[in-house]
């Protein structure tokens, strides 16, 4: 049983490993993935891993490309540096061509689904510079967004 000193430590760890997590933003063409239906059917995916500084615990925001141009869904990774993939997408898959051979995978589990919430257009006006083609850390200003 845990004393009163030792629930003041695991909460002090405890808030320290939130300032440590991070929050990204990655891309989904929609060309090549269908994610609507994949988080519409399942709550877990495997997920390309292409920055090695993810870790599990953190945060991800999935932009969607056109027709939504959009972030979509907040995610939380649950496993990192998969070697394989574990979880059967495969009904999702439009072309997996630019997938289908990468080295790590990361499992991301499903926190919230956005409707029209993020579009590009807020994006730009906290922090957002350019098109999301590729895995980035969320910017101070949109973070405050989010807690919003």
């Amino acid at each position: 049983f845990l004393n009163k000193h030792t629930v003041h430590i695991i909460a002090f760890l405890s808030v320290r490993l939130k300032a440590l997590m991070e929050e990204w933003i990655i891309p989904c063409n929609v060309k090549y993935y269908d994610v609507e239906k994949a988080f519409a059917t399942i709550t877990k995916l495997d997920w390309k891993q292409s920055n090695k500084n993810m870790q599990i615990g953190d945060i991800i925001y999935i932009y969607v490309s056109k027709p939504y141009s959009e972030i979509r869904f907040k995610c939380k990774i649950t496993k990192v540096l998969l070697d394989s993939i574990e979880i059967d997408d495969s009904d999702f898959v439009i072309d997996g061509s630019n997938y289908e051979k990468y080295p790590t995978h990361m499992e991301l589990t499903l926190l919230e689904k956005y409707d029209n919430k993020y579009p590009m257009s807020l994006l730009r006006e906290y922090g957002i510079c350019g098109n999301i083609q590729s895995p980035r850390k969320v910017p101070s200003e949109l973070k405050s967004l989010f807690k919003k």
